[in-house]
């Protein structure tokens, strides 16, 4: 009995070593078979996943950026639509405006109906336009014309008037009233002095000229002999200032006012006079006695010596 037993265990126990060999080597190979799912873990389903949950990361960025470019094109859209009902209205208003022409050219062609064929029309309008400009340009032509006669008239009118100035004072035997000149020479001998200017400056025969130094008259003269360019006058007789001498150069102007000249001496023998004197009967008593008082100093230079020609002879 205690063999069998015996027996019976031993078998028992080679069972066991034989089922627990057995399991010990499928234990190995689940084993390495874990090693071998945890390297492929490790070396391979790790990496993506942390690629995947890169590209989960960057995904989100883009899901925003794409958020925020869907908000953006929404506001776009939005301004868009609001151009757009902007638009619809105008269209709606031209629209109107349209129908509002229409009407008006179907007028307007009704009214080309009854004034007949539109070629002959411009026609006459070409034809008008030409004769508009023709008489525009006739317009302009007179015009011109006419500021050249205004132009004309203006500058005769001047002439006209220094005409009559110039009529005036010699009318009233006066020389220019804007005569500056100045002594060319002194003939103390004959009381004469000559002018470097004439007739063509508006010296006057008989005409009075005052001389003129620091501003104040020093002395009169009485016009004798006029030429174009030069004239002669007599040193008026108790004219010259005390103390002073009459000199070359002396300014001489035509005389302020109008003064009546004495007559020339009988014992200078002078050149005809070209004046507008006053008739004789016209000068009053009064200018014939200063004629008469005057002829003495004249006498008086008839002793002088004749070394000193008389120029004016």
């Amino acid at each position: 009995m205690q063999t069998t037993l015996g027996i019976l265990t031993a078998l028992v126990l080679a069972v066991s070593a034989f089922l627990g060999y057995s399991n010990w080597g499928a234990y190995k190979e689940k084993i390495a078979d874990r090693q071998k799912e945890e390297n492929t873990r490790d070396n391979t389903l790790r990496p993506k996943l942390k690629s995947t949950l890169e590209e989960r990361d960057e995904t989100k960025a883009q899901k925003e950026e794409q958020m925020e470019l869907a908000k953006a094109k929404g506001e776009e859209v939005e301004a868009q639509q609001a151009k757009l009902d902007a638009l619809k209205k105008d269209i709606a208003a031209k629209e109107a405006q349209v129908s509002e022409q229409k009407l008006a050219l179907d007028a307007l062609k009704e009214q080309l109906k009854e004034m007949g064929d539109l070629k002959e029309l411009a026609g006459k309008m070409k034809r008008m336009n030409d004769e508009l400009v023709e008489l525009q340009s006739n317009i302009d032509v007179s015009i011109s014309k006419l500021n050249n006669m205004i132009a004309e008239k203006t500058r005769t009118a001047a002439i006209v008037q220094s005409y009559e100035e110039e009529n005036d004072w010699r009318n009233a035997n006066v020389s220019n009233p804007k005569l500056a000149t100045r002594i060319s020479s002194i003939f103390d001998t004959y009381g004469f002095v000559t002018l470097p200017v004439g007739n063509n400056a508006g010296v006057v025969g008989g005409s009075t000229l005052e001389v003129v130094r620091d501003s104040s008259v020093v002395a009169t003269l009485l016009v004798k002999t006029v030429e174009a360019g030069t004239a002669a006058a007599e040193i008026v007789p108790g004219s010259v200032q005390a103390d002073t001498v009459l000199m070359v150069g002396d300014e001489i102007r035509a005389a302020q006012a109008k003064q009546t000249a004495p007559k020339p001496d009988a014992a200078v023998d002078l050149a005809p006079v070209e004046s507008d004197a006053a008739p004789a009967d016209e000068v009053a008593p009064a200018d014939v006695d200063a004629d008469a008082e005057e002829v003495t100093p004249a006498a008086e230079a008839d002793a002088a010596p004749a070394a000193e020609a008389d120029p004016f002879q």
